[in-house]
């Protein structure tokens, strides 16, 4: 046999033989710390969404499962270093409605389709809640106040989907409004309770733990077609069309192997499944909604159709 024959069996050889490790990796994934980047401020809806996934998730996969707060423009900081990580499943974030937000804003640079979009979990409405200290229990008295003096409503940061909402919430009122950003949901809901703002637009999972008790937050309205908090109307009940729900789930830097988004889709399956999940997130208020694989692209496509053209719009852009 030629020299050149050997080293070209060879070479084929070494190529099976290197592909095959590379299969077996990625069926074996995760090998190491699986790393969550919450892209806002501990203690708000992400992050607690999170919490509540952290333990069952690292059953399921049967490792580490990291979770870092990396709050910063409206989410814009969190996910443009989850998009400075390799695509190879190790280092995840939540997709939400904050990733059309901040494009259509032109706050960052990235695009959709620098994620791979791996599981949308859950969904939930916007909520307008008013700070006890205001005055204000309802929408009618919050507008008829506003026409004397703009009121002052926060959200979770400049370009995110609390943001949009704020003002798609105040144009559909008709009413005077001071626009305050604070870098999450936790601040905003602090800021609302010390009286230092009149009310804050932001998910009920951001905001559970501040309309329960005396001196609490006031909840007067929801941006979901069927409200999922008690007695509490949807704006459309109110006569405003202002209808959009939240989404969270997982997403990865564009390029993650197929096998490992496999590896991900059957971890989360069983993941959601635990009890003390399922307990979580009907204590968050937010609606268990999953999807995956191809129905999970055209909910992300469809998103992208109606979101960013508004954004834009209340953008002025």
């Amino acid at each position: 046999m030629s020299v050149k024959k050997m080293f070209s069996f060879g070479a084929i050889a070494l190529i099976a033989s290197t592909c095959a490790g590379a299969a077996l990796a990625q069926s074996n994934f995760p090998e190491g710390t699986v790393t969550i980047i919450v892209p806002y401020s501990a203690g708000g809806g992400t992050d607690n969404f999170v919490r509540a996934l952290e333990a069952p998730l690292e059953e399921a996969f049967g490792t580490d499962v990291a979770v870092r707060n990396i709050a910063g423009g409206g989410g814009a900081v969190g996910l443009t270093q989850t998009l400075a990580a390799k695509p190879d499943g190790y280092t995840v974030t939540i997709p939400n409605n904050a990733f059309y937000t901040l494009i259509g804003m032109g706050n960052v640079q990235f695009a959709i389709d620098d994620f791979d979009y791996i599981a949308r979990i859950v969904t939930e409405p916007y909520v307008l809640t008013l700070s006890p200290k205001s005055g204000h229990s309802d929408l009618a008295s919050l507008v008829a106040a506003s026409q004397e003096k703009p009121v002052t409503l926060g959200f979770a940061g400049v370009g995110s989907s609390s943001h949009i909402l704020t003002l798609a919430i105040a144009e559909a009122l008709g009413a005077q409004v001071k626009f305050v950003p604070y870098a999450g949901g936790s601040e905003a809901t602090a800021a609302a309770l010390g009286g230092h703002i009149d009310g804050v637009v932001l998910s009920p999972s951001d905001v559970v733990s501040a309309i329960e008790g005396d001196g609490s937050l006031v909840p007067v309205a929801t941006t979901s077609k069927t409200s999922l908090l008690p007695d509490v109307p949807t704006f459309a009940d109110e006569g405003f069309e202002v209808t959009t729900d939240q989404w969270r789930g997982i997403a990865a830097p564009a390029g993650v192997p197929a096998e490992v988004i496999t590896a991900w889709e059957e971890a989360l399956k069983r993941a959601v499944r635990d009890e003390g999940f399922q307990t979580a997130a009907k204590n968050l208020g937010v609606e268990f909604a999953p999807l995956y694989g191809a129905e999970l692209q055209e909910f992300v496509k469809t998103g992208e159709e109606v979101l960013l053209p508004l954004t834009r719009e209340v953008a002025g852009r």
